[in-house]
Parts: structure tokens; C-alpha cells; sequence
């Protein structure tokens, strides 16, 4: 597969972006994080594709602070949702946790900023899933009907499925497991995940679509 087709695939994730802006005013605001995700990650697809065309190393830095807003957003996104019990001091204390680690692995690396930060990569990964597990369960035991309608569930399996692959994907780039991994294993892998984040992206432009309005709340006198 072509440097080219993996970048046109990636871009798959303008709908949802779309659909996200069109309906951002009327959606419910604790939505708000996951359409600034989406945007993100169109922001980050185009300029990292800029950069690796010119061979700029800057590309890596971009992905590693992406992997850090990546995690934030989302983060933001579960605690809007309840999965924290909406405690604040437990949210920002997972949150600077995260931050403290992110800055740990990437300037611990060889290179600091300019060595992918694997490690982070993989610990927010499980960390995403966990909580998208987590809401997936509360879902199937208290919503009664129009669960294919509910946003939720689109986006937790969206998480489920990338970033289960993106696990293992950044597991066989780790020194310690590299050279037990053919190179020809790892270009088939990402050939799939290639084709996952595709469909990831298509349930997330599913998901923006199927965002709750927000509640409008009449005054009575």
C-alpha cells in the first residue's frame, strides 16, 4: 500500500469533522471534546503529512504531543460523561498523572522529542480502553432501547478497536521486542490498521451524527 493511499485514507476522518461543525451548536456540550478530538486529529494528519514529505524530524514531536492532547481530550470526554462521578480532583489528578508520565517517557527516550514516546503511546492506550470498556458496560445495563442510535457506543467501540491495534502496532516498534518482529509482519499489521482506522473513523462520523441535542431548559414563572 502507498505512503499516498494511507494518507487518503486517514483523511477519512473529515466527516465526522464535518458533521461535527455543522451540528456543533446543538449538540449537548459535554460532546464538545470529542468534535475538538476529531478536528485534531484532521489538523495533525495534514501537517504531519507536510512535514514527512519535506523529511522534517518535527513530525515525531507533532505525534508525541499529539499522543498527550490525544489522551487529554478524551480524558475530558469520560469525565463529561460521568465515569469519574464527576469528582474534579479525580479527574485532574488522572490527568497531571498522565502529564507527569508523558513527560517522563519522551524526554527519557534517546532523542527526547525526536524518539516516538512508545511507552506513553501504550500506557494511555490501555488507559482509554479501560475507560471505554467501563462506559460500554454501563451502557448495556441501564440504556432501555436505542442503543445503534447512541453516540456513546460508537465512539467506545471506535476506541476499542483502534486502540487495541495501536497497542500492538506500537509494542513491535519497542528495542525489546523489534528484532523478534519481520519487517514484513510489521508492514502487513499496519496495512490493518490502516484499514481499522477507516472504520473507526466511519463510526466516529456515525457517532457525530447521532450526538444528543442539547437540553433546553425552560424558565417557568
Amino acid at each position: 500500500m502507498s505512503d499516498l493511499l494511507k494518507f487518503c485514507l486517514s483523511l477519512s476522518i473529515v466527516f465526522a469533522v464535518i458533521i461535527g461543525i455543522i451540528r456543533f451548536r446543538k449538540i449537548d456540550p459535554s460532546y464538545y471534546p470529542f468534535i475538538y478530538r476529531v478536528s485534531l486529529c484532521l489538523v495533525v494528519e495534514l501537517v504531519r503529512r507536510v512535514l514527512i514529505l519535506h523529511q522534517n524530524n518535527a513530525a515525531t514531536i507533532v505525534t508525541n504531543v499529539f499522543s498527550l492532547a490525544d489522551f487529554l481530550l478524551f480524558a475530558w470526554l469520560f469525565h463529561n460523561w460521568g465515569l469519574f462521578k464527576r469528582n474534579k480532583k479525580l479527574f485532574l489528578g488522572i490527568v497531571s498523572s498522565f502529564f507527569v508520565i508523558w513527560c517522563i517517557s519522551t524526554y527519557a527516550a534517546p532523542r527526547h522529542v525526536f524518539s516516538p514516546n512508545l511507552y506513553f503511546r501504550i500506557l494511555y492506550s490501555f488507559a482509554l480502553i479501560f475507560f471505554s470498556v467501563t462506559t460500554f458496560n454501563g451502557l448495556i445495563i441501564n440504556t432501555r432501547g436505542g442503543m445503534l442510535k447512541n453516540a456513546k457506543l460508537w465512539i467506545c467501540i471506535g476506541i476499542i478497536i483502534f486502540y487495541t491495534l495501536f497497542i500492538i502496532i506500537c509494542a513491535t516498534q519497542l528495542s525489546v521486542l523489534r528484532e523478534n518482529v519481520s519487517k514484513d509482519f510489521q508492514r502487513k499489521f499496519y496495512d490493518v490498521m490502516v484499514f481499522s482506522n477507516l472504520f473507526v473513523n466511519i463510526l466516529y462520523a456515525g457517532a457525530a451524527l447521532w450526538i444528543p441535542r442539547r437540553k433546553v431548559f425552560t424558565a417557568v414563572f
